[in-house]
């Protein structure tokens, strides 16, 4: 083998190497217990991924009888996501009773169960949960996809969880007959649906287990106060998309027809999905409706429109007034480890040996550590930190005379109230405001000040 070739290798080879340890670090099971179970997900964050962006999340759940991983191999949103900027997450069903079949939940309502739906809503929940404390992830915009029966599960979570999930992406798969008929009261949730006409799983003209698609579209467009007539698209190779938009509720709904497929996840399926769900947060398609409450990390509230609520860091809600505060308290903030920072609960904060700099606290206040007075004494803290502590961020380095308490009526700042600061505001008598003479802060320089100094008279 010639050396150019070996050397042509070699790059190859040190390329491949560093795509997959970038993998790794973005791609990792985050384990959690549910109800006294062990459960995972696999999750996958974006190139760069930094908490204080507050992402959306794509949530996918496998078909039955699969994997965490194997749902990457049916939508693999990851490359996708690194452009787009948002969170993914392969979720991971555990055996049922019956089969044994790692198979979502169900439940007929007629004594039909295979055990795991109430254990899968709660999954889901905390799921939800780990994402947002953990990762900052943007609890308004969550997002649930699937395939095969993993579709059938998501077609429950717009049901039994609608106030959880802006959007759902079913393919190849429709609602189970109960879910559709029990769905009525629940919240309207946007729909992006991909089935083909020839999947066994789902008959496009219903079935003893699912409605038709046209009864499912029709019930989805009223539930969702649709516009009623829907746009037509023929996407060419059999593929055929029906959108009904957002309407006066707010929330659209939108089905691709695919002529003669079967029971697969078409090529298309991961942008097609994106593009819509991404429009939508929990209150419908973004900037539907006007203003809305605008919250922010720390709990502060403003009026702006979806859309610019976004641009400027924070996350719309219901309502449209402040009053009463419509924004949580907040379960997280800015957690200092050397000079990085990342937005955690405190807890989490404490189990990696970090500085917890307060709820509500954010990290573009800094984590570079400097002197920080508490009481005369000087501690190196990290700015938030510091103020957790109710310590006065200083800066710098501790010198010795950083920490001096300050003495009321030593104008001169030599740690003693005397002649030379009675001479100082007897000098400055009269209207002087922001003097270091106008001790009383009252904008003129007189008999208050004169009784500050007389009163703390120490030579």
């Amino acid at each position: 083998m010639s050396p150019s070739v070996m050397n042509v290798k070699l790059v190859i080879a040190t390329l491949l190497f560093g795509t997959i340890q970038t993998v790794a670090a973005q791609q990792s099971f985050q384990n959690l217990t549910v109800d006294g179970e062990s459960r995972r997900y696999l999750l996958y964050l974006p190139t760069n991924f930094d908490p204080a962006e507050n992402l959306p999340v794509m949530m996918w759940f496998h078909g039955g009888g699969g994997t965490a991983n194997g749902g990457v191999f049916e939508a693999d949103f990851r490359s996708l996501a690194n452009t787009e900027r948002f969170i993914v997450v392969y979720a991971e069903a555990i055996p049922d009773v019956p089969e044994g079949c790692t198979c979502w939940g169900y439940d007929s309502g007629a004594g039909e169960s295979n055990g795991n739906y109430q254990k899968d809503l709660a999954y889901t929940s905390a799921m939800i949960d780990d994402l947002e404390n953990s990762y900052n992830a943007d609890r308004r915009r969550i997002y649930a996809g699937g395939y095969s029966m993993g579709a059938s599960f998501a077609w429950d979570l717009s049901c039994a969880a609608s106030e959880q999930i802006a959007a759902i992406a079913p393919v190849a798969a429709s609602t189970y007959l109960w879910t559709f008929e029990n769905c009525g009261d629940t919240s309207p949730t946007a729909i992006c649906h991909i089935l083909g006409t020839e999947d066994f799983y789902a008959p496009y003209n219903g079935a003893s287990w699912v409605p038709s698609v046209a009864e499912q579209n029709a019930f989805w467009v009223a539930k969702n106060q649709s516009t009623p007539t829907e746009e037509v698209v023929n996407l060419g190779g059999g593929v055929t998309r029906y959108t009904w938009g957002a309407g006066s509720g707010c929330h659209g709904v939108q089905h691709f027809r695919r002529q003669g497929g079967g029971h697969d996840v078409p090529g298309f399926a991961t942008s097609a999905i994106w593009e819509f769900v991404s429009a939508y947060d929990i209150d419908g398609e973004i900037g539907c409706g006007g203003p809305r409450p605008c919250c922010f990390f720390d709990g502060s509230c403003s009026i702006a429109l979806p859309a610019d609520c976004s641009a400027i860091g924070g996350t719309s809600t219901t309502g449209d007034s402040c009053d009463p505060k419509p924004c949580p308290e907040p379960t997280a903030g800015a957690c200092c480890f050397g000079s990085n920072c990342s937005l955690l609960s405190p807890d989490a904060c404490s189990n990696i040996g970090g500085a917890f700099t307060g709820l509500g606290s954010v990290c573009e206040t800094g984590c570079t550590p400097a002197a920080c007075c508490l009481g005369e004494s000087c501690v190196i803290l990290a700015p938030g930190a510091c103020d957790s502590a109710g310590g006065t961020f200083n800066g710098g380095d501790c010198a010795q005379s950083t920490c001096a308490i300050a003495i009321p009526g030593d104008v001169d700042g030599d740690g003693t109230v005397g002649l030379n600061d009675l001479i100082r505001v007897l000098g400055v008598w009269g209207i002087c405001s922001g003097c270091p003479e106008d001790l009383v802060e009252d904008g003129v320089v007189g008999l208050n000040d004169l009784v500050v100094i007389l009163s703390n008279w120490s030579s």
